[in-house]
């Protein structure tokens, strides 16, 4: 008889267990604040009292083991049903505080998600960040452009010059003295931003990400931390584009199936177009596509032409032999019509660069780039004009 009495002992046990693990009442955390749920999250995770259920050595151990290991469950999903919320409410008005409660709430969260949660939260968490350093001061505004230029220094600002700009900037400007996951970025023309640490913003997701996503983003995280345009022109040398082009068809030919192929490919797509034909105030040729304007970069194209097969290579190939091509050698295989797509003449100027668009069969990629912005942040974002 005496065996049979622990099989009772642990059903008691059980039921208590289950009796004890029914979930708060709504009322207990209907007014808690961010700090307030993070607080409780990390108290959660760290409790001494909670035992591992393997290392329950009686009815009473596994019993308070089985308690403790429900309210931790109870807690966490509690917290990560209002993570939501909390990332929506983050804004332009917001503190640092308020991110960091958010930072603590994805720690609890991030571990037990789904794949499509993951992905949602880093999304969401990009573009609150984005609103966070949201400032209402105007890049026309001198006050603010002293002010963040001598930051960009690292040179004292007085007193009376932190009063002329406004609240927001001075707090964020705060943020920067004090050491804070914040920084800023001057883009040309008297324009800066503030700016998030990329890197920082990685790591919180990447443990949870699939091999190819987390190369993704922390590519992306790498790339993006500093400005790809500056007062209009490419910021990059002509070095790095091709080694950011040929990433990104590289990353496309290993992972064919990630979510994030598309991303890739309107990467590659802009950086291989930049790379045959340049910008507004960046152009590597000449104007009738003969010769470099610098002769080291001529041998990078070179080089890329003994890449293995890919459309990169065939592109450099291609470039190279129209460059050697007559005159009436491209008229012959390239025909320049009266007019252009749009009805306009062609300029006498723009024919070379009209050929060696038909040569390569490459369209200029801004209605995709203009959709989805993948310039910025560790994701691409869509940005579609209505």
């Amino acid at each position: 008889m005496a065996k049979n009495k622990i099989p009772l002992i642990i059903g008691a046990s059980l039921l208590f267990a289950l009796t004890a693990c029914q979930p708060p009442s709504p009322t207990d955390r209907s007014d808690a604040s961010d700090e307030d749920i993070a607080a409780t999250s990390a108290q959660t995770t760290t409790s001494p009292d909670a035992q591992p259920l393997a290392k329950a050595k009686t009815p009473k151990e596994l019993t308070t083991a089985l308690v403790n290991l429900s309210e931790d469950k109870l807690r966490d999903q509690l917290i990560c049903s209002k993570l939501d919320d909390h990332i929506n409410a983050v804004d332009h008005t917001s503190k640092i505080e308020s991110v960091r409660a958010v930072q603590r709430q994805l720690k609890v969260c991030l571990p037990a998600a789904d794949e499509d949660s993951v992905l949602q939260w880093l999304q969401d968490y990009q573009a609150m960040y984005a609103r966070f350093l949201q400032s209402d001061s105007s890049i026309d505004d001198a006050d603010f452009f002293t002010v963040m230029n001598n930051v960009k220094q690292g040179k004292s600002i007085a007193v009376a010059q932190l009063r002329k700009i406004s609240p927001r900037a001075r707090y964020l400007i705060g943020l920067i003295r004090s050491n804070a996951d914040v920084s800023i970025r001057y883009l040309g023309a008297n324009d800066f931003e503030f700016h998030h640490d990329l890197a920082a913003m990685a790591d919180i997701f990447t443990p949870y990400l699939a091999d190819d996503q987390s190369e993704f983003v922390q590519r992306m995280a790498q790339d993006n931390q500093s400005a790809f345009w500056f007062d209009n022109a490419v910021a990059l040398s002509f070095e790095a584009l091709i080694e950011r082009a040929v990433f990104w068809e590289d990353f496309m030919q290993r992972h064919p199936d990630s979510r994030f192929y598309d991303h890739a490919e309107t990467l590659f797509d802009l950086y291989r177009y930049l790379l045959f034909f340049g910008a507004n105030n960046v152009q590597w040729t000449d104007k009738d596509v003969r010769k470099f304007y610098i002769p080291a970069n001529e041998r990078l194209m070179m080089q890329l032409t003994e890449h293995t097969d890919s459309r990169l290579t065939q592109n450099a190939q291609t470039l190279l032999a129209f460059m050697q091509l007559s005159d009436n050698e491209r008229q012959q295989r390239y025909p320049i019509p009266d007019e252009d797509n749009n009805g306009q003449p062609i300029n006498t100027e723009e024919k070379a660069h009209y050929q060696l668009m038909q040569a390569l069969a490459l369209f200029a990629p801004w209605d995709t780039v203009r959709d989805k912005n993948c310039l910025n942040g560790i994701i691409c974002r869509d940005e579609k004009v209505e």
